[in-house]
């Protein structure tokens, strides 16, 4: 992550690029992938590219050539050559990109098997409380970073209703901010995902708080979570001593 023009950029090797939020967002509608419409998965992935503007965070190109990929599946499935008879028939994603989904899927999950076979045999003898052995946790899962900007952007709304006139703050460094976060995640029984502002946060401090808590998360520090049923955001650390 690194500031640009006033911006910040997220890395997609960070975050699993394009294909990473596109299969992200194919789970989070529970269906099919062969039966997903794209047209409705391409105004959610540029949804996800409207919030990042609105919080005044830019995206790696990798992204923004995905959504121009997108735009032009989606507009060769709406050509009248391509439409069917039926009134009722949704385009599906083009077999192209299916299989590009599926093999990053694929990869994904051999990477990932690797790795926590890995963490398992490095603990093996010297087990630590996992996430999982946390009491109190049963009902929450973890957040994806389109929910989780979801989250971030809502807090952003909130501040520019408020703000009436530009205002000039001191900078804040995202890895200051991780380590005040990483400082409350440590200290509290309980933290919260609304704790990690303050009482009037600007919107500088609402964007390095969100780059901050992504860092983190990546580098396995600490976990956002979300109850299934009300929806509080916790921020939990891996080492489980928040856990109440």
């Amino acid at each position: 992550m690194k500031e640009d023009n006033g911006n910040y950029i997220i890395h997609i090797d960070n975050f699993d690029g394009p294909l990473g939020l596109l299969w992200d967002l194919i789970k989070r509608s529970k269906i099919d992938i062969t039966e997903v419409s794209i047209s409705r998965i391409t105004e959610q992935y540029l949804d996800f590219l409207r919030i990042m503007d609105r919080m005044n965070v830019s995206i790696a190109a990798d992204f923004i050539h995905m959504a121009s990929e997108l735009l032009f599946y989606k507009s060769r499935a709406l050509l009248p050559a391509a439409q069917i008879e039926d009134e009722y028939f949704v385009p599906p994603l083009p077999p192209e990109l299916v299989q590009r989904l599926l093999e990053f899927k694929k990869f994904q999950g051999a990477s990932r098997r690797l790795l926590e076979e890995f963490e398992a045999s490095a603990n093996k003898f010297t087990r630590e409380n996992s996430l999982e052995d946390i009491v109190g946790l049963d009902d929450f899962s973890e957040l994806s970073l389109f929910d989780l900007l979801k989250a971030f952007a809502e807090v952003m709304e909130s501040v520019r209703k408020v703000e009436e006139k530009e205002i000039v703050f001191d900078e804040i460094l995202v890895s200051d901010r991780m380590e005040d976060i990483k400082k409350m995640a440590r200290d509290r029984d309980v933290l919260y995902f609304v704790d990690i502002f303050t009482a009037s946060p600007s919107r500088m401090e609402i964007v390095v708080s969100f780059l901050a808590v992504l860092e983190l998360a990546r580098m396995k520090i600490i976990k956002v979570i979300q109850h299934a049923v009300y929806g509080i955001i916790r921020i939990v650390n891996f080492n489980g001593k928040n856990e109440k």
